[in-house]
C-alpha cells in the first residue's frame, strides 16, 4: 500500500472533515516504527518490552588519535551512537577566544601580584586558546559545537545496568567523562534517533582536527586516508578504504583465494572499476570472458588470443627496447625468461628439460637473435625480433639428435595447429587504461603457456613508461602446476614494485597454489590477502597457512557470497563486498542475471529494428 499525504500550505482553505478523516486514516512512518507504549523513568525508558537508557559524553580525552571512538564503534554488543555537529562562525569565535585570553591573563597577573604559584590548568587553557585563535585567524581550523550521546537497550533492568557499567568502563578507559541523562531520558532518546535533533544540548567545542579523529565510519586497522572502498567491515559496519600503492604497504601484491562462485572475480572487478577512477591502470588475463562488459563500459582495450585470432603476441619480443640501457644486459634477462617458457612448452608433463637441452636452447636463442641483428648491445634491441619459427630453423640446422628432437617438438607451434597462437609478430599494444587479454578459447593445457607469455609481454611493455598499474592473473594456479611457471610468477611479484606494478592473483584451486613453493612465496610477499568461502576439503590447508581461529574457520565455511576475511596492514577482519546498482550491472556474472540482460538487449534490438 502506498503512502498518501495531503499537503497543507499557508493560505490554503482549511481541509474539509472528509479530508481530515482521510489523512488521519493514512498509514504514516510513525505507525510503522513507533512502540505501542513508552514509560519514561528517572534514568531509563521502557519501550514495549524493552528497556533503554541514554548516556551523555560530557568530557573528551585531553589528546585524541585517529579512530579514538573505535572502542565504542567496535563494542561487542549493539549500542547506538549519535554525534551532533554544528559549525560555529569563525569571526565570532576569534573574538570570544580573545576575550577568554584577556580573562586568563588577568587571572595570571592577579595571582602574580598576590604571590601565588601558576595554576597548571589555567596555563593549559591559555595555551590551548592561544593556539586555536591563531589557527582560526590563519584559516587552518574551524570550531564546531559537538554533542555525543549513547543509547543502550536491554531486555531487563538488571541487564541494562550491567551494560551501562561496561560502557562507562570503556569510556573511562578512553579518558572520556560521561553521565546518565537523569530526568532527561525522553530528550536523550530523541537525540539519538535519526532525526538530527539535539534535544539534550550538552555540547563540547572541538576544532577541525579533533573532530576529524572522531569520524566513525572507518576501521582503524584496515582503512587508509586515501584510496577506494573495498568493502564494509562486518563486525562494526565501518568502511574499508584502501590504496594498493600506499607507502605503508611493502608492495601492491594481492592474493584472492576462494572456491568457485564465492564472489572473488566480482570483488576484483569492483576493485578495478573503482581504482580506475583514481588513476590506476589495469591489465587483465581473463580465462572465462568475464571482463568484456566492464572493458566496454570503461572504453578498454580487448585482446582475444586463440589459434584462430587475428591478434597476436610474439613470445620472442624483447622488453623495453633501447630505453633500458641502464638495466644491464636486457637480452640475457629475456633469454632466461624464455628458457622458462620453453620448458613449459617442450618438456613432457611433470618433467623438466635436461641440462643439455637447456644449454642447447640457450645457445640457439642467442643465435636466433643474432641472425636478425640483435646482440647484447642495447642499441640493437630496437630491431624487429625473430619468431618461434626462426628458433626452430636454428635448431633444425644444429647437428645432433637432441637438437632435432627439440625442433620436432616445436613443429606443432610453428607450422601446426597452434602456429596462429605462437608464431606471429606482435600486433597489439597496451594503449588503453583497461586492457583485457581473453584466453577463453585456449585449451587448459596451453593456458600456463599463454598466461606466462602475456605476463612476460606485459612486463616488457610497462618498462617503457612509469605509472601505477595492476596486473590481474585469474586461474594463477595453472602456472603453479609447472616449476618454471611458478618461478616466473614469483619473480614477477618480486620485481613488480620497482616498476610501479601490482599483481593480483586469483585462484580457486587452493591446494595446488599452497602446495607449490612458488605459490607460498607469492603468498608470503603479498601485502593484501582476501579469503572467501571455502569448503571442507580445502579449509584445513588454509587454517594451517593463515593461522585461523576456530571462529574464522567457521566464518569461511559458512560465508555468504561476497563475504570474506581481509588481511592487510598487520590486521584481519571479515568484510562484505557491496556494489551500487550500476556497478553490479557491470561486474556481475550470475547466469540468471546475464540471461535476463541478454533477453532485454535482444528485445531492445528487435524493437529498434521494427
Amino acid at each position: 500500500m502506498g503512502f498518501i499525504t495531503i499537503e497543507r500550505r499557508r493560505g490554503r482553505v482549511a481541509p474539509t472533515e472528509d479530508e481530515w478523516h482521510f489523512e488521519a486514516g493514512t498509514r504514516s512512518v510513525a505507525d510503522v516504527v513507533a512502540p505501542a507504549s513508552v514509560e519514561v523513568g528517572r534514568d531509563r525508558l521502557r519501550l514495549d518490552g524493552q528497556y533503554a537508557r541514554a548516556l551523555v559524553v560530557t568530557g573528551d580525552p585531553r589528546t585524541v588519535a585517529l579512530g579514538w571512538l573505535n572502542p565504542l564503534i567496535e563494542f561487542d554488543e549493539p549500542i547506538e551512537l549519535s554525534l551532533h555537529v554544528l559549525p560555529l562562525e569563525t569571526g565570532h569565535m576569534v573574538s570570544t577566544l580573545s576575550r577568554k585570553l584577556v580573562q586568563l591573563h588577568s587571572s595570571r597577573l592577579h595571582d602574580s601580584a598576590e604571590g601565588r604559584l601558576e595554576d597548571p590548568e589555567r596555563e593549559t587553557a591559555y595555551g590551548d586558546a592561544e593556539r586555536l585563535r591563531d589557527a582560526l585567524q590563519r584559516g587552518d581550523e574551524k570550531v564546531f559545537s559537538v554533542s555525543l550521546y549513547i543509547l543502550l537497550r536491554a531486555a531487563t533492568p538488571t541487564r541494562l545496568d550491567e551494560l551501562t557499567r561496561r560502557v562507562e568502563g570503556t569510556l573511562d578507559g578512553m579518558m572520556a567523562q560521561s553521565r546518565v541523562a537523569y530526568m532527561e531520558q525522553d530528550s536523550g532518546f530523541h537525540s539519538v534517533l535519526p532525526e538530527g535533533a539535539d534535544r539534550l544540548r550538552v555540547p563540547r567545542n572541538l576544532d577541525t582536527s579533533s573532530l576529524a579523529t572522531a569520524f566513525p565510519f572507518t576501521s582503524g586497522s584496515l582503512s587508509m586516508q586515501r584510496g577506494v572502498l573495498y568493502g564494509t567491515a562486518l563486525h562494526n559496519r565501518s568502511l574499508v578504504i584502501f590504496d594498493p600503492f600506499d607507502e605503508s604497504l611493502e608492495n601492491a601484491i594481492a592474493v584472492v583465494l576462494a572456491k568457485s562462485g564465492s564472489g572473488k572475480s566480482y570483488f576484483v572487478k569492483l576493485m578495478a572499476l573503482r581504482n580506475l577512477i583514481v588513476g590506476v591502470d589495469f591489465l587483465v588475463i581473463d580465462p572465462e570472458d568475464e571482463y568484456r562488459t566492464l572493458s566496454e563500459a570503461v572504453g578498454g582495450q580487448y585482446v582475444r588470443l586463440a589459434a584462430s585470432s587475428a591478434q597476436h603476441i610474439n613470445p620472442l619480443d624483447l622488453p623495453g627496447g633501447s630505453a633500458d640501457r641502464s638495466e644491464g644486459d636486457g637480452l640475457a634477462d629475456h633469454v632466461a625468461d624464455l628458457l622458462g617458457w620453453l620448458e613449459i612448452l617442450l618438456a613432457p608433463k611433470g618433467q623438466a628439460l635436461s641440462p643439455h637441452e637447456r644449454g642447447l636452447l640457450d645457445r640457439a636463442l642467442y643465435q636466433t637473435y643474432a641472425r636478425v641483428g640483435i646482440t647484447p648491445d642495447a642499441d640493437t634491441h630496437g630491431k624487429a625480433p625473430p619468431r618461434l619459427s626462426d628458433l626452430a630453423a636454428v635448431l633444425a640446422e644444429t647437428p645432433g639428435e637432441l637438437a632435432g628432437s627439440l625442433a620436432l617438438r616445436l613443429e606443432r607451434y610453428v607450422n601446426g595447429s597452434l602456429a596462429g597462437l605462437f608464431n606471429h609478430p606482435t600486433n597489439v599494444g597496451l594503449d588503453g587504461r583497461f586492457v583485457v587479454f581473453n584466453v577463453q578459447d585456449v585449451g587448459r593445457e596451453l593456458r600456463p603457456l599463454v598466461i606466462h607469455m602475456i605476463s612476460s609481454f606485459v612486463w616488457g611493455q610497462i618498462r617503457r613508461s612509469f605509472r601505477p598499474r595492476l596486473l590481474i592473473i585469474d586461474e594463477a594456479w595453472s602456472l603453479m602446476q609447472h616449476e618454471e611457471g611458478g618461478a616466473f610468477l614469483a619473480g614477477l611479484a618480486r620485481r613488480a614494485r620497482k616498476r610501479y606494478l601490482g599483481v593480483v592473483t586469483i585462484t580457486q584451486d587452493i591446494a595446488d597454489f599452497l602446495d607449490s613453493e612458488h605459490g607460498r612465496t607469492v603468498l608470503s610477499m603479498s601485502s593484501v590477502k582476501l579469503l572467501m568461502k571455502h569448503d571442507g576439503a580445502s579449509i584445513g590447508a588454509v587454517v594451517d597457512v593463515f593461522g585461523l581461529s576456530p571462529g574464522e574457520r567457521r566464518f569461511l565455511l559458512g560465508a555468504e557470497k561476497g563475504e570474506g576475511l581481509f588481511f592487510a596492514l598487520g590486521g584481519r577482519a571479515p568484510i562484505y563486498v557491496e556494489a551500487s546498482p550500476l556497478e553490479h550491472e557491470l561486474v556481475t556474472t550470475a547466469p540468471r542475471e546475464l540471461a535476463v540482460r541478454r533477453q532485454r538487449d535482444s528485445l531492445a534490438a528487435n524493437g529498434g529494428a521494427r
